[in-house]
């Protein structure tokens, strides 16, 4: 019943470096977790995105928000810098009621962090999304931003039950004509996950932004290659607005 000092010696040998790796692999997942503003461990290298960086756009959304609350059952615009810059939003869907909410070069991750500030508080009864371009550019991995939207249709449909949502695809610009082949797999993937949820409707846009050489029409787009121009947004508004006017109608009916 007794061990010998030899096999005893051994398995001390073995259980110490054991021991010690657990430790060390604790403290490296503590501070690896993610704290307040902060998404860890699903980006490339451990690398920490920290989801408050445009919190001061949040702030001003905010302010705006206590001077003159939005209306109920609007048509919400949400995502990133693309919607931000559409300038002639109001104008494009006059008479339909809508809100601006795109921030900064916003990430799909950004836009769950922030929807109870910036989406569920304004009860609109369409929403329009568009994101995630921004993501694959910061190389976080196409399967990795359609968890993340997934997530937002999952927390969007228990918040805002029966609030379709339209998606639009992820555009070829030629700022980024490097990655339209990523773009193109996360569009794919939305695309399809639509075809399972009545509620979440795909509108491809990236036909209306390509010329006749298959390649992104620089005349739609600003210097930079990655925004849009006016004209850009009358393609957008052409193939958008069909579809949100009729759901928007639809909601009304109901």
């Amino acid at each position: 019943m007794f061990q010998n000092k030899n096999t005893f010696t051994m398995k001390i040998k073995y259980i110490v470096p054991l021991f010690l790796l657990a430790i060390s692999m604790a403290c490296i997942t503590c501070q690896n977790s993610p704290s307040n503003g902060q998404q860890a461990s699903m980006f490339p290298r451990g690398a920490v995105q920290h989801l408050d960086r445009f919190e001061s756009e949040i702030q001003a959304f905010e302010q705006a928000d206590k001077t003159a609350m939005p209306e109920e059952g609007s048509i919400l615009f949400v995502g990133s810098s693309s919607i931000r810059k559409w300038s002639s939003l109001a104008g494009d869907f006059a008479p339909l009621p809508v809100i601006n909410r795109g921030f900064g070069g916003s990430t799909i991750a950004e836009v769950n962090y922030y929807a109870d500030r910036i989406v569920y508080k304004y009860k609109p009864r369409v929403i329009v999304f568009y994101c995630g371009e921004n993501d694959i550019a910061e190389k976080t991995p196409v399967a990795v931003v359609f968890q993340d939207f997934k997530k937002f249709i999952g927390e969007t449909e228990k918040n805002l039950r029966g609030v379709p949502v339209v998606y639009i695809s992820a555009k070829p610009s030629p700022a980024r004509w490097d990655k339209w082949r990523q773009f193109q797999t996360l569009n794919k993937m939305i695309e399809q996950f639509a075809k399972g949820r009545p509620g979440l409707h795909f509108v491809d846009i990236s036909q209306a932004l390509l010329g006749e050489n298959g390649q992104p029409d620089p005349s739609l787009f600003v210097e930079d290659g990655l925004h849009m121009n006016e004209k850009g947004y009358e393609k957008w508004t052409a193939l958008l607005r069909p579809v949100v006017e009729e759901l928007y109608v639809e909601k009304i009916e109901q």
